[in-house]
């Protein structure tokens, strides 16, 4: 194996010089091709992708995968992307993406196809997928990277529902399935994650005393510790009170953490957003801003975007 691996090395050296002879070259190409097929028998994948990538033959590396080492092969090609300068990056994932649509794992091909930035090769593997099962996972990718296919009713059976996926109209209801699966949907308190009744420090003075930057520290993680749960212990149950707990530009903070535990609740968040818009005034931002931030996730579609209501913030001078 040593010895093997010292071949490896001189011909990898020898052929990359500028002089060498066209029929040398022929012959150093066919030794290696006896070399990726000894590796490939013997567990070491990655000295064979090293060898092809120094010489410049990664095509023929499909020939010599079978089913019992393309995820090895495939792994080390992708992991090897980001050390590799351009164009030889993208020749390592199209080898990748090649060597999974070989095989059929096609949300490993979408991914190498999401990262070649092709929307041709996306869809492509889309379109080759036949498994009703897998292609909604594919648009549920899609729709992660906010990326989105018009298909044809006519090809695709459930052509609407894989639209509806990638449009991440569904997020809301399948991120609170899940956390009622997992059992997760009591709301917490920045209390649960501060836990300060386990610091030995010993409090002075009053310890219950509000600071408008504590309630300000504890607005902000409220939201996100609740985060897309639509349903919290602070703003939810009795938003206004909280509100007047901070000061100047803290209510427009607390306020917009609002958005924060309503995400992506198109239908039901503009309701309880209502009962806060009207309080303030002054710091907080008009109320067709202090919404829920949805449309940040969602790809440009006239036909399965919802509105595009965006939580921005505009800070007085």
């Amino acid at each position: 194996m040593e010895y093997v691996r010292h071949i490896s090395g001189e011909i990898g050296r020898k052929i990359s010089e500028p002089d060498v002879e066209a029929e040398l070259k022929t012959r150093l190409v066919q030794l290696s091709r006896e070399i990726v097929e000894y590796d490939m028998a013997h567990n070491t994948e990655s000295e064979a992708c090293d060898l092809l990538m120094e010489i410049e033959c990664l095509d023929m590396l499909e020939q010599f995968v079978d089913s019992s080492c393309y995820e090895r092969v495939c792994l080390y090609l992708i992991s090897c992307v980001p050390y590799v300068p351009e164009p030889e990056d993208k020749t390592l994932l199209k080898t990748a993406l090649n060597l999974y649509y070989k095989f059929e794992v096609y949300p490993l091909a979408l991914r190498c196809a999401i990262q070649l930035n092709d929307m041709e090769l996306v869809q492509e593997v889309f379109t080759n997928c036949k498994d009703p099962a897998v292609q909604k996972q594919l648009a549920f990718i899609l729709g992660r990277q906010q990326l989105f296919l018009e298909l044809d009713e006519d090809q695709y059976p459930d052509a609407e529902e894989l639209m509806e996926i990638m449009s991440n109209v569904h997020l809301n209801t399948n991120f609170q399935s899940l956390a009622r699966e997992l059992d997760i949907m009591e709301p917490k308190v920045p209390e649960d994650i501060y836990k300060s009744h386990l610091e030995n420090v010993r409090p002075y003075g009053h310890s219950n005393v509000d600071s408008a930057r504590q309630n300000l520290a504890a607005s902000f993680v409220n939201g996100f510790v609740n985060c897309a749960f639509g349903n919290d212990k602070l703003l939810a149950e009795n938003g206004n009170k909280w509100l007047y707990k901070n000061k100047e530009h803290g209510m427009m903070s607390a306020t917009a953490s609002l958005g924060l535990i309503l995400l992506w609740d198109v239908d039901g968040g503009l309701t309880q957003i209502d009962k806060v818009t009207v309080v303030i005034t002054t710091y907080t931002p008009p109320s067709h801003y202090i919404v829920p931030p949805t449309s940040h996730l969602l790809p440009t579609s006239t036909t399965y975007t919802p509105a595009p209501y965006q939580l921005q913030t505009a800070l007085p001078p």
